[in-house]
């Protein structure tokens, strides 16, 4: 070959810095792009965060930090009910003690713009781990989609109580043990850690057991690679050691009991909101929802393995027969069929225009885009951080009334709505009831659900057995309405939130 050959093949020479910069600039570009978990986490944050008030709209995050307050004072668990009247010394059983002590640690660092944060990024961070393994069976397209629909799902539910905490373990621990399946592996051991956190933080640890158990027994019916024998010991052996690690908190086995007694109460099933079916016309998210499931089965003539669809049917009718349990179809819903979707979903895949520019996201972000979006996060925490929160008036929180009845010198055992049960426990005032209610026990809120809907006689009764001085309820209630013209009691407060009423004649001895 001739040198005028060889110098016609040889790259034109140029400046370093020139000739790598575009390189320099791809690789930057590649380094700090996001990812769509990352992505869609902060804008649910952010979302949160615009209604931030909406998070603390439930009359027991009051309870739950005066119980964490409480642990943390005395540094030790309490046995027995330190805080009503009606229960004095009744054994209590705190199964949410470590999730109470953060809100309780959080908001006296940080007042409820604190409370707040962190339920945000507890929900948000669940909405992260569900889109990033989604996007480890589904194109991006699809699993976006199912994303956004847990997001309204799970947005009505998230409140400032021991649940929120646990939010992202919900998630995280059917993903790990559904990608084991997915996969034909194991059972994550290595995952054994957040069951034990779980079982100290809240009581829907149970599910967390019972879904690996049913996986279990998905291995050993449809075995893979392994022999049924094999799936058997390894999956019992799983669940197995995570009912052990559930069982590493104070209250042993006696936690695993208590969700137990909450079923077996008609009288909260039939009375507290989140214990009734949702209701489409003030939750059409739900509907939502399910419309999607029904028009992806129908347009992907997808035909589930058996146990999956046996799995997604109960996790719908968990939903329908109790509202609280939204969030669990949310999060798991999702997971337990994108295995079986993935094929017919791929098409949805494009190479090409807006699908390819989704699967670009799809990529799993480097550490400086991480970083970059955790800086974005904390910058729209920051004017919640800065602005304090204060809850003066409101549905759960009856200030005004309360510092009439103070003004007014009313002392002795009240009578009151159970939604104000928590303001009354963080101020210092022993309660008829609040949000214990396993631990009133079905009879008694029976009789106290009857006497707040306005049942004469069981309300005349309670006032007299347990030697009612004055009362606070919802000016709604059928209570209120009946004392309001009760011989012996005089309305000395009402506003939009609360009334009080105070004895003016004592019941014999």
């Amino acid at each position: 070959m001739s040198a005028s050959s060889n110098t016609a093949a040889a790259p034109p020479t140029v400046a370093p810095g020139i000739a790598t910069s575009p390189a320099a600039a791809v690789g930057w570009r590649r380094l700090l792009a996001p990812s769509w978990p990352l992505i869609v986490a902060l804008l649910f944050f952010a979302r949160l965060l615009a209604a931030k008030t909406a998070l603390l709209n439930d009359p027991d995050t009051y309870l739950h930090i005066a119980a964490g307050n409480w642990i943390v004072a005395h540094g030790a668990l309490p046995t027995h009910d330190p805080f009503s009247h009606s229960m004095p010394g009744t054994l209590w059983l705190a199964g949410e003690w470590l999730a109470e002590i953060v809100l309780a640690l959080v908001f006296d660092e940080a007042g409820w713009a604190g409370v707040v944060l962190l339920s945000a990024a507890c929900a948000a961070a669940a909405i992260g781990i569900l889109a990033h393994f989604l996007l480890r069976r589904l194109p991006a397209l699809p699993a976006l989609i199912a994303a956004a629909l847990a997001i309204a799902l799970v947005e009505p539910h998230v409140l400032a109580r021991p649940h929120i905490l646990a939010l992202p373990i919900l998630a995280l621990w059917p993903a790990l043990l559904l990608a084991a399946r997915d996969d034909d592996r194991a059972p994550p051991f290595a995952a054994l850690p957040l069951m034990a956190l779980w079982a100290n933080l809240h009581g829907s640890f149970l599910f967390g057991l019972a879904f690996a158990a049913y996986l279990g027994g998905e291995a050993v019916l449809q075995p893979g690679s392994r022999s049924r024998r094999s799936q058997a010991l390894l999956w019992g052996g799983f669940v197995l050691a995570a009912t052990l690690a559930a069982l590493c908190n104070p209250h042993g086995i006696a936690t695993l009991i208590q969700p137990f007694r909450l079923m077996r109460m008609p009288a909260l099933q039939a009375s507290f909101a989140e214990w009734l079916s949702p209701d489409f016309q003030k939750a059409p998210e739900v509907e939502l929802w399910l419309l999607a499931a029904v028009f992806v089965g129908f347009s992907t003539g997808v035909r589930l393995p058996w146990p999956r669809l046996v799995l997604l049917l109960g996790l719908i009718h968990m939903t329908l027969q109790h509202s609280r349990h939204a969030d669990v179809l949310a999060l798991v819903g999702p997971l337990v069929v994108a295995a079986p979707l993935a094929p017919a979903l791929a098409a949805l895949n494009a190479p090409s225009g807006l699908g390819a520019w989704f699967a670009r996201l799809a990529q799993p972000a480097k550490t400086p885009a991480i970083v970059l979006m955790l800086v974005v996060g904390a910058l729209l925490a920051l004017p919640t951080a800065l602005t304090p929160i204060t809850r003066d008036g409101g549905a759960a929180t009856p200030s005004a009334a309360l510092a009439a009845a103070q003004r007014l010198g009313l002392t002795g055992p009240v009578f009151n709505s159970e939604m104000f049960g928590g303001y009354l426990i963080s101020r210092g005032v022993p309660v008829f009831i609040d949000g214990r209610i396993e631990m009133y026990g079905n009879d008694f809120l029976a009789d106290d659900v009857a006497a707040e809907r306005g049942d004469a006689a069981v309300l005349q009764r309670l006032l007299t057995r347990y030697r009612v001085a004055w009362t606070l309820l919802q000016p709604g209630s059928g209570a209120a309405q009946i004392l309001e013209h009760l011989p012996g009691w005089r309305r000395v407060y009402a506003d939009k939130w609360a009334v009080v009423d105070r004895r003016i004649a004592l019941p014999p001895q």
